[in-house]
C-alpha cells in the first residue's frame, strides 16, 4: 500500500525561536497516528504545518507530501482548493473556531457549498445527517443553533462534522474529543474509526490522553521540545518505550505514578 501522507524533516521557526526540529513519518490510508507529548512540545504546531495555517511570522521548511502533491509549495489559492476537501480538521478549542455570527447548519454546509456541486435541498439533507452522525440531532440541537447555545463538546462534535462533511482523505484531530464524556468520546471515535475503515480516510490524531491513544491508534509519534523522540507501532511504543521521556510519560499517565517517588528525567537538548 502507498503512502498517503509523507512528511520529510519538517522544521518550523518561529520569529524568535525554532518550534519543530526535523520530524519525519508517513501515514497510510485507513491508518490512525497518534501524537503524544506535553504541551508546548509541538504538537499543534505541526497539525497547523500540515493544514498550511501557521500564524504569520512562521516559517515552515522541509516536505509535506500528500500522495503527489507537494503541500509546502502551494499557493494559497491552491490550498484553499485542499482544505475541506482532501483535508479536514479539527480545532483545538471549540469555544473560538466557530463564527460566532452564522447557524451551526449553514457553517457545516458551506464546506458542501466551497467544495462539491451539490444542490441547496442535497446540502441541506447532507447537513442533517451529518448532525445525526456525531449526536447533535439525538441531543436536540437545531441546525438553527448559533455556537454560544451550544456547549464546549457540542461545539467539537459541529468541528467534526464540518471536518468530515466531503469525505477526506486525512483528518487532523486535535484534541477533538476534551469536551466530551466517556460515551460521547466513544461514540465519535467510532465513527472516525468507521470511516478510516469504510473510506480509507487517515487519521492523525493529536491527544493527552494516553488510553484513548492505547485503544484507537496504529502508530504513536511522541514529540518533546518540538522535536519527535520516538515513534513507531502503538503496542511496541506502549509496552516497551525506549526513550526516558518515553518511559516517564507512560509511567505518569497509565500507572497512577502519584503514590510512587518522581524519576527526573536526563536533561534532553532538542537538535539544532
Amino acid at each position: 500500500m502507498s503512502s498517503l501522507l509523507h512528511v520529510r524533516s519538517l522544521g518550523v521557526q518561529s520569529p524568535d525561536r525554532p518550534t519543530l526540529h526535523d520530524v519525519s513519518f508517513t501515514l497510510e490510508p485507513g491508518q490512525i497516528l497518534a501524537v503524544t507529548g506535553e504541551s508546548g512540545s509541538g504538537k499543534s504546531t505541526l497539525a497547523l504545518s500540515l493544514m498550511g495555517l501557521l500564524p504569520p511570522g512562521f516559517q515552515a521548511h522541509g516536505s509535506i507530501r500528500l500522495e503527489d502533491t507537494e503541500l509546502s509549495t502551494l499557493s494559497e489559492q491552491d490550498w484553499c482548493r485542499i482544505r475541506g476537501k482532501r483535508l479536514g480538521m479539527v480545532f483545538q478549542e471549540p469555544m473560538t473556531a466557530l463564527n460566532p455570527t452564522r447557524r451551526i447548519g449553514t457553517q457545516i454546509g458551506d464546506t458542501f457549498r466551497l467544495h462539491t456541486t451539490l444542490s441547496r435541498h442535497e446540502i441541506d439533507t447532507e447537513m442533517r445527517m451529518l448532525l445525526e452522525q456525531v449526536g447533535l440531532s439525538e441531543a436536540g440541537v437545531s441546525e438553527r443553533a448559533y455556537p454560544h447555545q451550544l456547549s464546549g463538546g457540542q461545539r467539537q462534535r459541529v468541528l467534526l462534522a464540518m471536518a468530515l462533511a466531503c469525505q477526506p482523505e486525512l483528518l487532523i484531530a486535535d484534541e477533538f474529543t476534551t469536551a466530551l464524556d466517556a460515551r460521547t468520546q466513544a461514540t465519535m471515535m467510532a465513527l472516525v474509526t468507521r470511516r478510516c475503515e469504510t473510506q480509507g480516510m487517515a487519521v492523525l490524531m493529536i491527544s493527552h490522553d494516553l488510553g484513548l491513544v492505547r485503544h484507537h491508534a496504529d502508530h504513536v509519534l511522541v514529540m518533546k521540545d518540538g522535536a519527535c523522540v520516538e515513534q513507531g507501532a502503538t503496542a511496541s511504543v506502549f509496552d516497551a518505550p525506549r526513550h526516558p521521556y518515553t518511559q516517564a510519560l507512560l509511567a505518569m499517565s497509565l500507572h497512577g505514578a502519584a503514590r510512587t517517588p518522581l524519576t527526573p528525567l536526563p536533561i534532553f537538548t532538542a537538535p539544532s
